[in-house]
């Protein structure tokens, strides 16, 4: 049960935050505020409309760095270290 949640609740954290900002999007395109937009402010107020759903895109990267970098065996860790290079210059 344990593993199950820890499966869980990195992907659900990624798939809810980037849900909520999909259901945020058109009220925040028409710049009106609802109970929803406000709720979810501390994940879209430092951004611009433009990129508004940046925040779900870093929790994303983050997963990757932190959790499938580690699934390559530590054997290996000069390619851990390209992977994760990698990854963060597509960031860049």
């Amino acid at each position: 049960l344990a593993i199950v949640f820890i499966v869980f609740w990195p992907i659900g954290s990624l798939v809810l935050y980037t849900l909520l900002l999909a259901a945020c999007y058109k009220p925040l395109k028409k710049k009106t505020r609802t109970a929803l937009t406000r709720a979810t402010r501390f994940l879209h107020r430092e951004y611009v409309l433009t990129y508004y759903w940046w925040e779900a895109l870093e929790l994303a990267r983050k997963l990757v760095l932190t959790g499938a970098v580690l699934l390559i065996p530590e054997e290996r860790a000069f390619v851990r270290l390209v992977v994760a290079t990698l990854i963060c210059s597509c960031y860049a």
